[in-house]
């Protein structure tokens, strides 16, 4: 028998494993010293009886009254998960035009712990993936799969630690072959494990000056030797405060970043600016900026630019918000816009971005993620939900489709580099008696503004200048009864590079689940699949059926 140890990140970078050893066990010590405390001072209990809390997992499908207990402080949920695929593709990912059914048998044990003390909140979900094909014959590996993020709270309203880590495989190219998920063996994917540590500081001078100290330190590491790492130091701090007069307020903040890749150039920046607010009405303010930043991307030596910009804030009703900022940098304009309504259930918002990233999509943002986001807007809207508060609605809800909170519409790539994105996403949900429709679409492009190098990513083919990433989809869920629902998903992405020739590659998934409670532990889930993906290098088609049971204990 052939074993794969794919998670195995000693095999093709040892040089690495110390920061990643550090940053997680910094990440643990803080779950454990804040465990202790809080049940040294206030003697809170720990359960493992999911028959008393909300499970984030696809497990719990019982719409009516969950059972909820908010006072407890933390909650532990083991479970395992046994899926068994039969595809009619079964090797897509490492072979061309060889297409080969067979079954794919995965067994994942996993864990869920939930905190909510008086001064710790925090998410950790973790499940180990045993995986076994039976082509090629024999062949086995093993993935982890990790999402956790939280608060501590040190010294009461001052200094805080914020954590968080994410272990996922991810596609090293845009270009190369995607598959339906992390099952299937692609020499496209690689494990990603991003850990990140931020201590900060906050309060009020006697002058009556507030001030915010932050320290970010994040380290991201691929197993795949091809694929650079990033380390990641950051400072940041802001000083804000009133004036003579009630309306004006006046802030400043200031930066300094260094970003490190192993088979990239070192990065620096750093950033100061000033921003003056003036309130017109208790619902309209505007803002307007002017700094300095340097940085080297564009160039081996530091370069210095004026940037100034200006925007407002309007919240005409408590369901309604617009916020829109535009300034000029060194790369251009740059603009935050975010529009969001809700309706009584439902709920429409619009994003629209473009600022340097140094770390890829999937990255950028720490917390549970863009279905998160968008069911968390529509929870605020439940009427007598019986949920303690919107996120854990939003887990609960998730729950009930199958999906992950922390599942991303569009996948990114790895690159070795700082760029310029700009990232559009519009999200609608709507949820009725029986049924629930979410729609997502976004719009991902990327330029390379770093000066010439050497580096193994997708802006080195064809000399790349720009890569467009599109995406579309969209998941309708019918409750059939109070634990059964028929969930179906469409979704389309492609992927557009610009060089010296067009680089294309396009993929569109149909997916059809039942999913129903068999006890009130065990839940089964049946489903049917088909991919379509088109590339110059390895277009394929893949039809598979899908069967599950999960257990919670």
């Amino acid at each position: 028998m052939v074993m794969d140890t794919g998670t195995d990140m000693t095999k093709n970078k040892p040089n690495r494993l110390a920061n990643l050893q550090l940053l997680a066990g910094t990440c643990l010590c803080a779950y454990s010293i804040a465990a202790l405390s809080q049940q040294a001072i206030t003697g809170s209990a720990i359960s493992s009886n999911p028959s008393t809390t909300v499970t984030p997992s696809p497990q719990n499908l019982d719409t009516d009254k969950p059972e909820i207990e908010p006072k407890r402080a933390f909650t532990i949920i083991p479970r395992v998960k046994l899926t068994e695929t039969w595809s009619d593709n079964v090797d897509i990912g490492r072979t061309q035009n060889n297409k080969q059914s067979g079954l794919i048998t995965e067994l994942a044990p996993g864990i869920h712990v939930d905190a909510r003390t008086a001064r710790l909140r925090a998410y950790f979900d973790y499940a180990l993936i045993g995986q076994y094909y039976t082509q090629p014959s024999g062949y086995s590996r093993t993935q982890n799969a990790l999402n956790t993020f939280g608060t501590l709270e040190a010294v009461t309203n001052w200094l805080f630690l914020d954590f968080s880590g994410v272990i996922a495989q991810q596609a090293i190219s845009a270009f190369g072959t995607q598959t339906p998920n992390s099952s299937y063996q692609n020499n496209n994917s690689t494990e990603t494990a991003t850990y990140r540590l931020s201590p900060y500081i906050r309060g009020q001078l006697p002058i009556g000056v507030n001030y915010n100290l932050r320290y970010n330190r994040s380290t991201t590491q691929a197993s795949a030797a091809s694929v650079s790492d990033i380390d990641l130091s950051e400072w940041s701090g802001q000083l804000s405060g009133s004036t003579a007069f009630q309306s004006l307020k006046w802030a400043i903040d200031g930066s300094q970043q260094n970003a490190d890749y192993s088979l990239g150039r070192k990065t620096d920046a750093q950033r100061i600016n000033a921003t003056a607010t003036y309130t017109i009405v208790p619902q309209f303010r505007i803002s307007a900026s002017g700094g300095q930043e340097s940085n080297n991307y564009a160039s081996a030596d530091q370069l210095t630019h004026n940037t100034y910009g200006a925007g407002f804030d309007w919240t005409p009703t408590e369901r309604t918000q617009f916020s829109v900022f535009k300034d000029r940098r060194f790369f251009g304009d740059g603009h935050r816009i975010n529009i969001s309504h809700r309706f009584p259930l439902s709920s429409i918002s619009y994003s629209d971005t473009r600022d340097v990233s140094v770390l890829p999509n999937q990255f950028t943002s720490v917390g549970l993620g863009t279905f998160f986001d968008l069911f968390k807007q529509l929870c605020t809207q439940i009427p007598d939900s019986p949920y303690p508060d919107p996120d854990t609605c939003a887990i609960q809800e998730l729950a009930k489709l199958g999906y992950a909170p922390n599942t991303q519409f569009v996948s990114s790539f790895l690159n070795s580099r700082a760029t310029v994105q700009r990232r559009q996403q519009l999200a609608l949900a709507m949820q009725g008696a029986r049924n629930t429709l979410t729609l997502m679409l976004t719009r991902n492009d990327s330029e390379t503004i770093m000066a010439s190098q050497a580096v193994n990513d997708d802006f080195a083919l064809n000399n790349v200048t720009s890569i467009k990433q599109r995406g579309l989809s969209a998941n309708l869920s019918h409750k059939l009864s109070a634990v059964s629902s028929l969930n179906f998903l469409v979704s389309r992405q492609e992927s557009t590079g610009t060089g010296v020739s067009v680089l294309k590659t396009t993929s569109t998934l149909y997916q059809l689940n039942l999913i129903s409670k068999l006890s009130a532990k065990t839940t089964g889930t049946v489903g049917a699949r088909r991919t379509e993906f088109d590339s110059t290098s390895n277009p394929y088609t893949e039809n598979a059926l899908i069967g599950s049971i999960s257990v919670i204990f």
